[in-house]
């Protein structure tokens, strides 16, 4: 959590700096640098005490040299400098995060049992997005879920079609007009 925090500042400073192309390409360059940090050897070399924090830096401004930003550059010394360049995984993240934000365009999941035809989850991300002010795609997720739930995370909304909620309320509804 606090890695976040910390990584919300540097991101929020790259946005103040960079126009929307340069952030995309941005956002795709520490995608690439994130994976490396998947890699067991990399984090080996990037938590090993024996290697210095420049060699550690030079190593990740080698990664990044085809971008030829400036900006970028003074960014990973910055975080070598300050013993920060795991925060390069959390800084995509949130990188991405604040593109979409920006752009209004953002990911979600539909899940549910039953199979559900890639033309009514069209429907669905078009009507939500409407509803949203957003453009939205959504993904079918098979589950073992007895209905249908929508989530976009970016945007904290999750919808929830139950058959046991629906029934449940049909009772009510019933034994109130009893």
């Amino acid at each position: 959590m606090k890695q976040e925090l910390i990584a919300k500042r540097y991101v929020q400073s790259l946005v103040s700096v960079m126009d929307s192309e340069s952030l995309d390409n941005t956002a795709v360059l520490f995608d690439l640098l994130s994976t490396a940090f998947g890699d067991t050897k990399f984090q080996q070399i990037m938590h090993s005490n024996d290697i210095a924090s420049t060699v550690k830096t030079n190593l990740i401004l080698e990664m990044a040299a085809s971008a030829k930003s400036t900006e970028i550059n003074n960014l990973i010394r910055l975080l070598g400098e300050n013993g920060r360049l795991d925060l390069i995984p959390a800084i995509a993240k949130d990188l991405k995060r604040q593109i979409a934000s920006i752009k209004r365009v953002y990911n979600g999941r539909i899940y549910s049992s039953s199979t559900i035809d890639q033309d009514s989850v069209n429907t669905i991300a078009r009507d939500l997005g409407k509803k949203m002010d957003a453009t939205i795609s959504l993904q079918f997720v098979p589950s073992d879920y007895s209905g249908v739930r929508v989530v976009v995370d970016d945007l904290n909304v999750e919808i929830d079609f139950s058959k046991s909620r629906l029934n449940a309320q049909i009772v009510e509804h019933i034994l109130k007009a009893i």
